[in-house]
């Protein structure tokens, strides 16, 4: 019965490929290949950029044909795919207002005082920066966190044989414990929506799920990535003492070096690193761009703002609402906010944790909610318009997105990508026994850092029927495409915003990718590996 279930639904499949005409098949390899070079490579003469490569891909499979016109309102307004822009779209809002309210700071403050050791710095951190990560998403966490924590460590003038090791603390621990929510950064976000199609409710990819599978074994690896933290830093003391014997410099801070040195500004130094692929590389793109666009009554309110900002045409009046308001994104002096904020999101955990067959949160519309509610309070409270905190929004991330969500079903329509799931035997395979579940590992490890994760996890799923358990498959997806960001400097956008930061601060420090890959791709290997056969153990306990 069972193998008549199958053959009927491989009947199925191949009769839906062979209705696609050949023209339309070829057509639309031809539109992703053309489009994906643009999308992974920065092209310095034609700076297409990838939200740019990816609507011209969408573009183009509705101009071929490829998509049918009326099929994009379908594609675009599908429930799961609006499900993820919301819930990125309201916790965008709710985590600038927690930066702009500046309550991170304060906690700083009481956490790193002066004699606190490196060790203590290292530990407290690492859970303040996951913490972060999984509230606001590990790009949010490392914006937020990377300038605070410089600017204390160079107050503290601190051992300068700390600063490699506190950014790779910094980027690695931000990815880590974004794996602890559904919301800690866009690939799981999207997993969470395009998860409630599955028939079995068990499958589905929830807060509640997230918590119950993924936190152990996010914790074991955040354990043992603070232990590898550790001998790093103390490999790194060893080296300098050796070479400190050799040759005895004068003793200077590292604020009084880097006032020395001679340094390039951010938009020469910034263009020697490669640039990142996929999502990571306009924001990094706007991080330069916007310095020259924007005016600079935008970069006088606080060194926070510095990467969250983009520029948009859609609000004429912007100039002028900031030009009469010169505290556009100082923190408000009302308490009661700060209040109402905090719980908020707080009700916003609460809620998606909450939900279940019998009362339904929705998890696109609670924070977008969570989210009006902040701007009509912020408008009432400190009589300050919605159009500052809108003009925060990474409108790229939402249009990129929405283009996406066409490009890639229109690959995905030529039937390519299935039948290339079917070679693999990735559609019978159950992720039950070690081999399979080796395959799979590897398959997207690498698939994560050459296609990047987002794009990646969207094709995974596209693949996946409704009907049946998926519940092994959706974990391991989840945990190991965030995990594999740490592999490169250029895995996640988390690690570039941290080196951007150490080039912009006052250190002028230069994170390289060979500093980062000698940590990241050996301990990324053995970590992912950890954390997926953890879960495996929890399937088949709890399961």
């Amino acid at each position: 019965m069972e193998n008549n279930d199958t053959n009927a639904t491989n009947i199925d499949d191949s009769s839906s490929i062979s209705t696609v005409h050949i023209y339309q098949i070829v057509l639309g390899c031809l539109t992703f290949f053309l489009v994906l070079p643009f999308v992974l490579i920065p092209f310095n003469r034609y700076p297409l950029g990838s939200t740019g490569a990816v609507l011209v891909g969408a573009f183009l499979m509705v101009v071929t044909t490829v998509v049918d016109q009326s099929d994009v309102y379908k594609v675009i307004g599908d429930v799961n795919n609006l499900k993820t822009i919301f819930l990125l779209w309201g916790m965008m809002i709710i985590s600038s207002y927690f930066e702009r309210e500046r309550l991170i700071d304060h906690l700083l403050n009481k956490l790193f005082p002066f004699e606190c050791s490196f060790y203590c710095w290292l530990f407290r951190l690492s859970i303040v920066d996951s913490f972060l990560a999984a509230l606001f998403t590990n790009d949010v966490a490392c914006v937020i966190l990377t300038p605070l924590v410089l600017s204390k460590w160079i107050d503290q003038k601190r051992n300068k044989n700390e600063l490699n090791t506190l950014l790779l603390a910094l980027a690695t621990q931000a990815n880590i414990g974004s794996t602890l929510t559904i919301f800690g950064n866009p690939q799981m976000a999207l997993i969470a929506s395009k998860s409630n199609a599955f028939v079995d409710r068990h499958s589905r990819f929830e807060l509640k799920t997230c918590v119950e599978y993924l936190w152990i074994p996010a914790f074991i690896v955040w354990l043992f990535n603070l232990i590898f933290l550790l001998i790093h830093y103390h490999l790194n003391q060893c080296q300098s003492n050796q070479t400190s014997c050799e040759d005895e410099p004068e003793e200077t801070s590292v604020v009084e070096q880097s006032v020395k040195q001679e340094q390039p500004s951010i938009f020469t130094t910034t263009s020697t690193i490669e640039l990142p692929r996929f999502t990571e590389r306009f924001r990094l793109r706007r991080l330069e761009g916007t310095c020259e666009q924007r005016p600079s009554i935008l970069f006088k309110k606080s060194p926070l703002m510095v990467d969250r900002s983009v520029s948009v045409a859609s609000f004429p009046s912007l100039d002028e609402e900031i030009s009469e308001n010169d505290n556009t994104f100082q923190p408000s002096q009302s308490r009661f906010f700060k209040v109402i904020l905090s719980i908020l999101l707080i009700t916003v955990i609460a809620l998606l944790f909450a939900s279940n067959d019998k009362v339904n949160f929705d998890i696109g519309l609670v924070p977008t909610g969570a989210a009006i509610i902040l701007l009509v309070a912020d408008t009432l409270i400190n009589h300050r318009p919605p159009i500052l905190m809108l003009t925060r929004i990474d409108w790229n991330v939402l249009l990129l997105f929405f283009g996406l969500f066409v490009w890639l079903n229109g690959l995905n329509s030529t039937g390519i990508p299935h039948r290339i799931w079917v070679a693999l035997n990735r559609d019978s395979a159950s992720l039950t026994n070690i081999k399979s579940l080796l395959l799979f590992f590897i398959f997207i490890l690498i698939g994560s850092n050459i296609f990047s994760n987002v794009p990646l996890t969207l094709l995974v799923l596209e693949q996946v029927p409704r009907a049946g358990d998926h519940l092994g498959l959706v974990l391991y997806l989840s945990f190991l495409t965030t995990i594999a960001g740490n592999l490169t400097l250029f895995g996640s956008v988390a690690n570039l915003i941290v080196t951007q930061k150490a080039l912009t601060s006052s250190l002028k420090h230069r994170f390289s990718f060979w500093t980062y890959f000698k940590f990241g791709f050996p301990t990324t290997i053995l970590l992912s590996l950890v954390g997926m056969f953890i879960i495996y153990g929890l399937l088949q306990v709890i399961h």
